[in-house]
């Protein structure tokens, strides 16, 4: 049963300064999951031996034949992959041959999607040829904004390469910015703001260093940006008092109910991922309706709260999806019958939105920032009472710092406390915190990642 699992006989305390340590152990866990020259992969593919090429970043290596799960993560995403290899370049490499390989492996992928004609086909089998998959907006759009991040790292007969990648990926960008798609979590097709904020994001930032990394500026960029803020607005419902995560959706499964179109973790994405400001009395609303939905429907929230830690978020309200086998059901998980469970790659965002905002804050040039009413529920949640104006060299305001980086700290112990030695699946288990479903999800350890990063920026700003 659940209630002898290891946390029964220990758990992870970290200290609140050393998420940036244990940053270094996720780091060596998660580079299990990337192929090179050397460490390849190998799977059946229906009767054919798949090698991998290097450059895959495999989501986790969990199969089908796994004890826990029936699901398959031996493959290559376009969105993990580039969420991933963002947060490479500032650990220590031996070498830069691991993102050189990552910007070959995205030119092929980037190849034989635009040959099937999905110029922003999500998944790829480890040889780099096509899953059957769907594609998402996103995937083109995150592609651009790792290659830049890691553009000062490579080596100077691959950046050749990854101006080919480049080139490509902002003509998808401009070309099919209006075109529905497949949202984050491959279960709604519509307009999604995730994928609109993320397209923004990678056209504003590739025209910015245009010169740097000798793509030529286009003339059509600023007017689709324009056109892209202006659709972003269209996704916030005063009546609702959130933003909405897909805008005209139809599930992608024939016969499936339509769910996670309003609250939704992707929206947070935006933030974290794609450039959405944080300190915004509209985004500020949508979190905070996010974190009240889940912190009263997993019981290990309230469990944690009673250790000063969390809570634990998931994907989105009526999740179903645990990815967990279901013995007594022939050996298949059944989602419509089960429930979902926290996700550390959601949590670790929110976290990460949480230190977004103080470096936002400190970064406003104003003398003073305001708190309006209807940013109260979001800062009353994380134990701060006051609104109105605030200035910025009082007490209050370094309280309202102190504030946010405790609650972010909160959820980054909660994320250790349930792992499985540093180890990061896919989910915990709502009611036990315990490491379910897929097994060292990639994903996980860029999320952590990439929030204690954040992290150590605002304790170096502030």
């Amino acid at each position: 049963m659940m209630e002898s699992n290891h946390y029964n006989r220990i758990t992870a305390e970290p200290v609140l300064s050393k998420f940036a340590s244990i940053s270094r152990h996720m780091f060596m866990l998660m580079t299990r999951n990337f192929a090179t020259s050397q460490w390849i992969f190998s799977k059946d593919d229906n009767g054919v031996r798949l090698r991998s090429m290097p450059g895959c970043v495999i989501a986790s290596p969990s199969v089908p034949a796994d004890r826990e799960t029936d699901q398959d993560y031996v493959y290559f995403w376009v969105r993990d992959g580039a969420l991933t290899v963002n947060e490479c370049v500032y650990q220590d490499l031996p070498s830069n041959e691991m993102l050189n390989d990552y910007v070959h492996f995205s030119k092929l992928v980037q190849q034989n999607a635009a040959k099937a004609g999905k110029r922003a086909h999500a998944c790829f089998k480890i040889d780099g040829t096509l899953r059957d998959w769907g594609e998402q907006g996103d995937g083109p759009a995150l592609r651009i904004l790792s290659i830049l991040e890691i553009w000062d790292q490579l080596s100077n007969d691959v950046k050749s390469v990854a101006q080919s990648v480049l080139s490509e990926d902002q003509r998808y960008i401009i070309e099919c910015h209006k075109h529905k798609t497949d949202n984050a979590w491959e279960e709604i097709y519509g307009y999604c703001f995730f994928a609109s904020a993320a397209q923004r994001f990678a056209l504003e930032q590739l025209n910015d260093l245009a010169t740097k990394v000798g793509i030529p500026r286009n003339e059509n960029v600023m007017a689709i940006c324009d056109h892209l803020s202006a659709r972003l607005d269209d996704y916030w419902d005063e009546e609702l008092g959130h933003y909405r995560s897909i805008l005209d959706g139809e599930p992608i499964e024939d016969g499936a109910p339509l769910r996670g179109h309003m609250l939704n973790c992707d929206l947070i994405f935006a933030c974290t991922y794609a450039g959405m400001p944080c300190f915004d009395e509209r985004m500020l609303r949508t979190i905070a309706k996010l974190r009240e939905v889940f912190e009263n429907i997993y019981p290990i929230n309230e469990i944690d709260a009673k250790s000063d830690m969390g809570p634990s978020i998931g994907r989105y309200p009526g999740d179903c999806y645990d990815g967990i086998m279901d013995d007594d059901k022939n050996g298949v998980t059944h989602d419509d019958n089960n429930i979902g469970h926290p996700w550390p790659l959601c949590t670790a965002s929110l976290a990460r939105f949480y230190y977004q905002c103080m470096l936002e804050l400190d970064a406003r040039p104003s003398p003073s920032i305001v708190i309006t009413e209807g940013m109260q529920p979001f800062f009353n949640q994380i134990g701060f009472t006051h609104t109105g104006e605030i200035s910025k060299s009082s007490p209050r305001h370094k309280a309202v710092l102190g504030t946010l980086l405790t609650a972010g700290d909160k959820l980054m112990r909660a994320i250790v406390h349930h792992s499985d030695f540093l180890e990061l699946s896919e989910q915990n288990s709502r009611y036990t915190g315990m490491c379910s479903s897929v097994r060292s999800l990639t994903w996980s350890y860029s999320s952590f990642m990439a929030a204690s990063r954040t992290r150590e920026m605002v304790v170096n700003a502030i």
